[in-house]
């Protein structure tokens, strides 16, 4: 009777020590996941987050100039005449009228382009090689390629602006000028960057023969 219970007991302590073992096993395996994890958390933190920014940031950029490139090509030719009418007083400039109406449809059209250009490209998002997010020289641009999202947050705005330079005995060069604002947002696991460009581009430009007022060459670049 006594063999039995001692057997009893044998097996129920055994039981018992080895339930706590694992118990014990599990604990310390979840202790080290988590301190991997964390690790993990702190790596992309601090040295992968930094790198995916700086390298996001400027593939974005090219995206944006890539968009305004575009949409410039995608708009009809623009002649000086259709948004400068130029009227004269003798040899001399009387007025220089700019085309409202014209310079707005432009302005409109330049924006509509811009912006389908930049969603249409942001559709691709950023790829950038674990080779360059792990930090190491050697293997950058190397390896599998992690994309992520960018966002087209919409705002693109136009601006004219006007350029006269001397082109010689009373010629003076008028060059009318547009400058992109355009912008969107590069989103990372941890962040995320609204990034902006500002893109200039020669919309037409026209020799002016007589004497151009110094009123009007005082307002180049305005």
């Amino acid at each position: 009777m006594d063999e039995e219970i001692y057997s009893s007991y044998l097996k129920s302590h055994l039981k018992s020590n080895k339930k706590k073992k694992l118990q014990r096993g599990f604990t310390s395996a979840l202790f080290v996941v988590l301190f991997i994890f964390f690790l993990l958390v702190c790596y992309t933190y601090k040295i992968v987050q930094p790198l995916a920014l700086s390298y996001g940031e400027s593939e974005v950029d090219k995206l944006l100039v890539t968009s305004c490139n575009n949409a410039i090509l995608n708009i009809s030719t623009i002649q000086y005449d259709d948004v400068v009418t130029i009227n004269y007083s003798g040899s001399e400039i009387s007025s220089i009228v700019v085309n409202s109406p014209v310079v707005n449809n432009i302005a409109n059209s330049l924006a509509i382009e811009t912006q389908k250009e930049i969603e249409l490209n942001s559709k691709l998002g950023v790829s950038i090689p674990i080779g360059t997010l792990s930090g190491i020289t050697l293997l950058t641009g190397k390896g599998y390629k992690v994309t992520f999202i960018v966002n087209p947050i919409g705002r693109v705005m136009c601006r004219f602006y006007s350029s006269f330079e001397n082109a010689g005995i009373n010629q003076t060069s008028h060059k009318i000028y547009v400058t992109l604002d355009v912008s969107a947002s590069l989103i990372l696991p941890f962040t995320s960057k609204d990034i902006t460009k500002q893109v200039d581009y020669l919309i037409c430009e026209c020799v002016i023969i007589g004497k151009v007022p110094d009123t009007y060459l005082s307002l180049s670049g305005k």
